[in-house]
Order: C-alpha cells, then sequence, then structure tokens
C-alpha cells in the first residue's frame, strides 16, 4: 500500500489507500495471505500472474488473490499521473466483514483451478462506486469507520450480484488459498513477454539460482539460451509470414530493444532481420 497519500484502517487493519504516482514504474507485490481489488481510475499496465497477462486501461478492475504479481505501468499518453484505489484484506478482516461467517454464496464449490487475478466487469453501478468512493477520499475527516466498512460491504454486494458467469465468486471463495503452479507452464505462458529472468523465478518462488538451477535439470540448456531461441524462432517465423514492422515483430517475441534484437538475430541466422525478410522473400 502506498505511502505517499494517507491509508484508511478498520481498527488494527488497513484497508484502504489511494495513490497517484507518474509511470512507468514495475512493481512486484507478493500477496501471502493478503487479497486485493484494485481501482484504476487513470493508468494502463499490463499485470502478469504466474499463469495469466492482464492489459489494463483506465476505468479497469480488478481482484488479486493470495499469489505473486508484476505489474509494469506504462507512460501515459497524456503524462498524466496514474490514479490507482486499492482495497486490501487478509482473512481475519473478511470474517470481520461478514462479521464471522462468510456468506455461503463465497464458500468455494469450485472443482477447477481459479486464476489469481480477475478482471471485474465493468457496470454503470460500479462506476458511480467509484466516483463516490473518490469524494470520500477527497474528504477524509468524513471517512469514519463505519462508512469505510459501509462502502466495502457495498462493493463486495456489488460485485457479487453482477457476476454474470461465477468467475467473481470463484475468486472471491479463493481470495486465501495458494495456487500451485507446474514449472513449465510458468515458463511457457511468458515466453515472449517482456520479463527478466527475475520476474520469472518470483512467478515460481524460487530465488534466482534456485530458478536457474531447476531450469537446467529441466529444459536440459539455461534459460537465456532456451527463451532467446525459442524468440528468435518466433521473429523468424513472423518475418517470412507477416507483414509486421521488424520493430513489431521484436515486441511481440519479448524484446524490448530493437538494436538488442537484430543483433540477437544475425548472430543466429547469419543475417539481419531485414535481411531474412528479403531472402524468404525472393
Amino acid at each position: 500500500m502506498s505511502t505517499s497519500l494517507p491509508t484508511f484502517s478498520l481498527g488494527k487493519h488497513t484497508v484502504l489507500g489511494r495513490t497517484f504516482f507518474t509511470p512507468p514504474r514495475k512493481i512486484s507485490d507478493a500477496l501471502s495471505n493478503e487479497a486485493r481489488i484494485v481501482l484504476v481510475v487513470n493508468g494502463q499496465s499490463k499485470l502478469y500472474s504466474a499463469d495469466r497477462v492482464l492489459e489494463i486501461q483506465s476505468g479497469d478492475s480488478f481482484i488479486m488473490k493470495c499469489d505473486n504479481f508484476v505489474n509494469c505501468w506504462e507512460e501515459n499518453p497524456d503524462g498524466e499521473p496514474n490514479e490507482v484505489i486499492v482495497f486490501q484484506f487478509n482473512p481475519e478482516l473478511f470474517r470481520e466483514i461478514y462479521e464471522q461467517k462468510t456468506p455461503s454464496k463465497l464458500n468455494s464449490t469450485t472443482n477447477h483451478h481459479v486464476q489469481s487475478v480477475q478482471r471485474i466487469p465493468k457496470s454503470a453501478l460500479l462506476e458511480n462506486y467509484v466516483q463516490g468512493l473518490r469524494f470520500y477520499l477527497d474528504n477524509p475527516d468524513s471517512f469514519s469507520e463505519e462508512v469505510i466498512m459501509l462502502k466495502i460491504r457495498e462493493l463486495l454486494h456489488l460485485l457479487v450480484e453482477n457476476d454474470q458467469n461465477g468467475a467473481i465468486k470463484g475468486i472471491l471463495g479463493e481470495l486465501f488459498n495458494t495456487s500451485e503452479y507446474v514449472f513449465k507452464d510458468v515458463i511457457q505462458a511468458h515466453l515472449f513477454e517482456d520479463l527478466n529472468l527475475d520476474d520469472l523465478a518470483f512467478f515460481t518462488g524460487l530465488s534466482l539460482s534456485s530458478f536457474k538451477r531447476k531450469f537446467s535439470t529441466v529444459y536440459g540448456t539455461s534459460p537465456n539460451k532456451y527463451i532467446t531461441s525459442k524468440r528468435l524462432e518466433k521473429a523468424q517465423t513472423l518475418l517470412r509470414t507477416s507483414d509486421l514492422r521488424i520493430s513489431e515483430v521484436a515486441y511481440d517475441c519479448g524484446f524490448n530493444d530493437l538494436g538488442y534484437f537484430s543483433k540477437s538475430f544475425k548472430n543466429y541466422y547469419n543475417l539481419s532481420p531485414s535481411d531474412y525478410r528479403s531472402t524468404s522473400v525472393n
């Protein structure tokens, strides 16, 4: 929770905060026995978990259950700062909100994997809720504990009642249950994303050195060699079969530096990306 602006508490629990910051910014969060509901008033990002990538825009909201996350906030086209409101929960607080008894509609009955982050569908009711909440945040002297509790219950009721496909109820029922992931699934989910080895190790819950050792055991080569080769193989296919600009090919394959991409491609295929494309066309 950001300390740049006042936060709000219920008893001993810090439950709500709002922050303004200037992107770009990369934030890694390990939510252990903790969950969040995030309301993005202004900002855009890519939110990564072990098994998912969620593209976030202004006006979006999402729920994060216990897990590890990397949020890459992108620079805004208008140069404006981001505004983000965060509700923070733990099991004890959740029981207090519902007076020691979690509603049966939130008890997990699913037998399938619940993803660690879930987008909240947009609605006029949610938009009105956010605007009302911002009024209290702008006038903190009127934001008593009683009002905070009412706003939290109102938000949870709004989410459950407007849940069309059960996805919201599913993640709310699993907020504090930690997910387990297959090592290879984590790697394949982010093979072409602009993430580094520290990020991938973070998703697997391993230190960087342990991650490298396990990767070598599983794949028979180093993570840098494997990931680079897979990205270059995808780039080769895109150069041959698409009309994407070379910079777009590089970005789609997980390279954020065009010069590094061109150098790596030439070292791997003995041709620059542009020369390869010309040769493959002819």
